[in-house]
C-alpha cells in the first residue's frame, strides 16, 4: 500500500522535476534550431535525396513528444503546490513512490495508467 509523501519526498521529487524540465528545454531550444535549419541554412537546402525532410520532420516529431513531457511535468509541479502531487488522478490513491521516482510526472497509479492505456476508462 502506498504511503503520502513526506516533505522531504516532496522536496526531491520538485528537485528531480525541475532537473527534468531545465534539460528537456535545453533539448527544445536545439530541436526547434535543427527543425527551422539552425545555422546549416533552410532544410530545403540540405540536398534533395530527401534526408533533409526527414531530418526535420524527425526533429519535429521530437520536439512535439518533449512538449508534451514539459507540459506534464509543469502539471507536477502545480500538483505539488497545490498538495495533490502523488495522489492518482483517477482513484485519488497514492500512488508508489517507485513509480514516481521512475516517472515523477504521473499523473495516475500503475493500475488506472495500464487501465487507461488499455482504454478500459
Amino acid at each position: 500500500m502506498a504511503k503520502k509523501l513526506t516533505n522531504e519526498d516532496l522536496q526531491q521529487f520538485e528537485s528531480m522535476l525541475r532537473r527534468a524540465l531545465d534539460h528537456i528545454t535545453g533539448d527544445i531550444k536545439n530541436l526547434e534550431q535543427e527543425a527551422l535549419g539552425g545555422d546549416n541554412g533552410p532544410p530545403e537546402t540540405l540536398g534533395d535525396d530527401g534526408g533533409g525532410a526527414y531530418a526535420q520532420e524527425f526533429s519535429l516529431e521530437l520536439l512535439e513528444k518533449d512538449e508534451k513531457t514539459v507540459n506534464e511535468i509543469i502539471g507536477a509541479l502545480d500538483r505539488i503546490a497545490e498538495g495533490t502531487f502523488g495522489r492518482c488522478g483517477v482513484c485519488e490513491k497514492w500512488v508508489r513512490k517507485t513509480r514516481l521516482k521512475a516517472v515523477p510526472h504521473a499523473r495516475n497509479c500503475i493500475d488506472c495508467q495500464r487501465e487507461s492505456e488499455n482504454g478500459t476508462f
